[in-house]
């Protein structure tokens, strides 16, 4: 997002100094892709997600050691619906990016696509310029991450929110009341009316042979005095004309600023998108003093669909209107097969039917969406279950979360793992399908798969099945920690609250499974006794792999 050649423009303005002292605001997602930048400039190309957590932290140290007071970091809670073409284009070109890799690479999925990187550290946290390798897919996870091990961190869990709107307002709000600097990667910043605020990005920040953090600082205020611009509405106005002619120099764009304005309607919406928060305004239907901090225990899509929620006003339903949109991440996996979300679905509709049990409104159909062909996409319906269906869900979840905990400890291995590969295979048996997990869990995978340069695509689906499971318990345990803070325990079913109980030791997402955990899974020595003992408990028959579901056509649309 940002205005284009905005900041190029200003260049000239930004003065080049040491950050001691400054009092900072920082913008959480513009922070997480700046970790995963100066992760692949180390030549982690693909790091787990303990590697991001860790260098985030350290970055974050060396700001305070070297006399940098970060006062809040902001993280988008809820994007605007002017903002859905943007991320439905996000999606649709990681989707597209994920066909591509597969296309490229059917007889197996490059190693270096997914084997994470989880050295000990970065040798240079401050390195700067281009990584010599991109994978196809970012890892679905690494804001939340990032997120998690804030919120985990005694020095940062009071600074961390996550709010009902994006993080570029509330950053400026915050700067523009009380002073300072954000730091981002979004030009955004520099189109608010900070007042004495200013804005730094993350690209321009160094350590120099000093050992200071160095930075390039814009102040919009002292910038419109210099180019003779009313500072009352900061750089809006010459954000505005700049983005109607981008290759104009700077100069023109000035003198356009001080014609009148041709297209009125026009700029009133610009100026819509840049208008302040009010930082103290409670949520509708959470609307007690908590609300803001129930939404900073939240992931960032998880705060969307609870903001989607408590917002809609209740008046009579509307099925044409009345949806709220769960973005799932795009995870690797294989595209000539059905998406890795699709089996562990009764959990999050089980978690919004309780969200919505829990929560006064109307009610609304969630629309999820996967993997998107284009920009008009319309997600997948999810319909709320009865509260007799998701008696009888919970009650299935809690006697298999039972058994895998009893058979986990035998293996050494995390019984949470079992439990994803037991929601696959028991939604399957119910669809009278044959469950992918099930079948590659049975068969025999040798160490040798960790040295081979390429990596079977059905192992690469079994990875992401366990990442879409686990993150579907995560989904369910953050919604219910809403609901049970915000409803009456009669609206619930009566074994929700045991249910969160078992969820509460649900892994942070630093040890969430990745590619080498799946490999391990698979090729345990031994494996015998596992299968067989998992197989019994759930009533599985033996079976062999499946067949692609989607044969001959590499994109199953969602």
């Amino acid at each position: 997002m940002g205005i284009p050649h905005l900041t190029t423009s200003l260049q000239s303005f930004a003065q080049h100094r040491a950050l001691q002292n400054e009092a900072i605001v920082i913008d959480g997602p513009a922070l997480a892709y700046h970790i995963l930048h100066v992760c692949r400039v180390n030549g982690a190309s693909q790091p787990s997600y303990r590697l991001i957590a860790q260098s985030t932290l350290r970055w974050l140290d060396e700001l305070l050691h070297h006399q940098v007071a970060i006062e809040a970091i902001y993280f988008d809670g809820h994007l605007p619906s002017a903002k859905r073409v943007v991320r439905m284009e996000r999606l649709m070109k990681s989707s597209a990016q994920l066909t591509r890799l597969f296309s490229c690479n059917p007889q197996g999925c490059p190693m270096n696509q997914v084997a994470v990187d989880d050295r000990n550290q970065l040798a240079d946290v401050f390195s700067s310029g281009v990584s010599g390798f991109k994978p196809f897919i970012d890892p679905g996870f690494f804001v939340p991450v990032v997120i998690d091990c804030l919120r985990q961190h005694s020095r940062y869990q009071t600074l961390t929110s996550v709010v009902p709107g994006e993080a570029d307002a509330y950053c400026a709000a915050h700067v523009s009341k009380r002073g300072g600097l954000v730091l981002t990667s979004d030009s955004d910043l520099l189109v608010y009316n900070l007042g004495e605020g200013k804005v730094a990005f993350f690209r321009d920040i160094f350590m120099n042979s000093d050992l200071q953090i160095m930075g390039s600082v814009f102040a919009p205020s002292q910038i419109c005095e210099k180019l003779n611009l009313p500072s009352s509405s900061g750089l809006l106005r010459l954000a505005y004309e700049r983005r109607k002619t981008s290759h104009s120099t700077l100069s023109e764009v000035v003198h356009a600023c001080s014609r009148a304005i041709a297209n009125k309607s026009e700029f009133r919406k610009f100026h819509e998108q840049y208008q302040l928060p009010d930082m103290t305004l409670p949520i509708p239907n959470l609307s007690d003093q908590g609300s803001f901090s129930r939404l900073a225990a939240l992931d960032p899509r998880i705060s969307e669909l609870v903001v989607q929620l408590s917002s809609c006003p209740p008046t009579p339903r509307n099925d044409s209107e009345d949806t709220a949109g769960m973005y799932l991440p795009i995870l690797i996996e294989n595209p000539n097969r059905g998406s890795a979300w699709e089996h562990s679905r009764p959990l999050r509709q089980l978690a919004y039917t309780l969200l919505q049990l829990g929560i006064p409104g109307p009610g609304m159909t969630v629309l999820e969406y996967r993997r998107v062909q284009n920009v008009s996409q319309r997600g997948r319906r999810v319909e709320t279950m009865s509260l007799a269906e998701a008696e009888q869900l919970i009650e299935e979840i809690l006697v298999i979360l039972k058994q895998m905990k009893d058979i986990a400890p035998k293996y050494s291995i995390s019984h949470w793992h079992l439990a994803c590969m037991a929601v696959d295979a028991s939604e399957c048996q119910k669809l009278d399908k044959q469950s992918l997990t099930w079948s590659m869990f049975q068969r025999q995978h040798k160490p040798s798969i960790f040295e081979a340069s390429r990596i079977e695509w059905d192992i690469v689906h079994f990875s992401a099945h366990l990442q879409a499971t686990l993150y579907s318990f995560r989904i369910l345990s953050q919604l219910l920690s809403v609901v049970l803070e915000s409803a009456t325990e009669l609206v619930l079913p009566p074994t929700a609250r045991q249910l969160r109980s078992e969820l509460l030791q649900l892994p942070p997402l630093a040890r969430f499974p990745d590619n080498d955990d799946a490999m391990r899974l698979l090729s345990l020595p031994d494996k015998d006794a596992l299968v067989r003992e998992f197989g019994e408990a759930l009533h599985l028959t033996r079976v062999s792999a499946p067949e692609p579901e989607s044969e001959g056509n590499p994109f199953l649309t969602e």
